[in-house]
């Protein structure tokens, strides 16, 4: 059977797997229509295979019936490598009733679910931040680098930045800020928030949540905040017409540009983005998302081997 014969006869499950949060929906099959099951974020440090294995433990715990289904599961994932060998995931995934993967980086199911097959960038922006540009023949990643060495922008970005002006403020060194009061006040000891930190297994969703108060502060008039804000653009914007000149995508390609992700819904941020990128790169188009990461996940299987993104989607079965 060909893998689009394949495609249209097994029930499908696509997955938008994080570092916060994994997201599965069916998306064909005989289980009902549309439910989704949220698991636990992956750990992009440690092996994916098991992983997975739990978060379809959590599927099945709730829809038992997966168990039985010879299902294709596609998946977009958080620290998945561009050369990642998916039959470890298969082997892990098969005692739940699944008998084919498709596994991406979950950059690939970003863009496809924010632009589908246009040329163009997508730029998301969530706990880590990663920008994927597609070209005519060739596809360029810029940053998704981790929270240690990059991600330049992201939720995280924000919120360690954030802690930062608040240890500022507590010693000296830099001004007043709100988040004295709002990051601050969720620790008993901020003298000893590092300690408790780096204690936190959840240490890197911990500090990207803290982002909503590093906005929020900059939308109420703090100037630290805001600074902090305005910075994150403009790390966002160089990555977004790096990755198009990357992908050799000019003005007269008038690529399309998506935006998605947590830190994209701060008003302040956006706006600030799209502005920038009208003036540096005058004919891209900031476009309306067509979905996102989950619809992306399920349009993997419909991807032909032979496209620039295709050749990123790793396959067993």
């Amino acid at each position: 059977m060909s893998d689009a014969e394949l495609s249209k006869s097994s029930p499908v499950l696509a997955v938008d797997a994080g570092q916060s949060s994994t997201r599965v929906r069916c998306e064909s099959g005989p289980w009902g229509p549309g439910w989704i099951v949220t698991s636990s974020g992956v750990r992009t440090a440690l092996p994916l295979a098991q992983q997975f294995a739990t978060v379809m433990q959590d599927v099945v715990t709730t829809h038992p019936e997966v168990a039985e289904s010879e299902c294709t599961v596609a998946i977009g994932s958080s620290g998945a490598r561009d050369d990642e060998d998916p039959l470890p995931v298969l082997q892990a995934l098969k005692p739940f009733g699944v008998s084919r993967v498709l596994l991406a980086h979950d950059s690939i199911t970003s863009y496809l679910g924010a632009l589908g097959d246009q040329l163009g960038v997508v730029t998301a922006s969530g706990t880590g931040v990663i920008t994927l540009a597609v070209g005519r023949h060739n596809v360029a990643r810029v940053d998704g680098w981790g929270y240690i060495i990059g991600d330049a922008g992201s939720a995280f970005w924000l919120g360690r930045h954030g802690l930062d002006a608040v240890m500022r403020a507590h010693d000296g060194r830099g001004e007043l800020t709100l988040l004295s009061d709002t990051i601050g006040n969720d620790f008993d000891d901020i003298e000893a928030a590092y300690l408790e930190l780096h204690a936190d297994p959840l240490m890197v969703s911990r500090i990207a949540r803290y982002s909503a108060k590093v906005t929020a502060a900059a939308e109420a008039g703090d100037h630290v905040s805001r600074d902090i804000c305005m910075r994150a653009a403009r790390e966002l914007v160089h990555s977004t017409v790096t990755g198009l000149r990357q992908a050799k995508l000019t003005d007269a390609d008038c690529p399309a540009v998506g935006l998605l992700g947590g830190v994209m819904k701060s008003q302040l941020i956006h706006t600030a983005i799209v502005e920038e990128i009208s003036v540096t790169m005058p004919g891209a188009r900031i476009v309306e998302l067509l979905g996102e990461g989950l619809d992306g996940a399920a349009a993997l299987p419909t991807i032909s081997p032979d496209s620039p993104l295709g050749q990123r989607i790793h396959v067993a079965q």
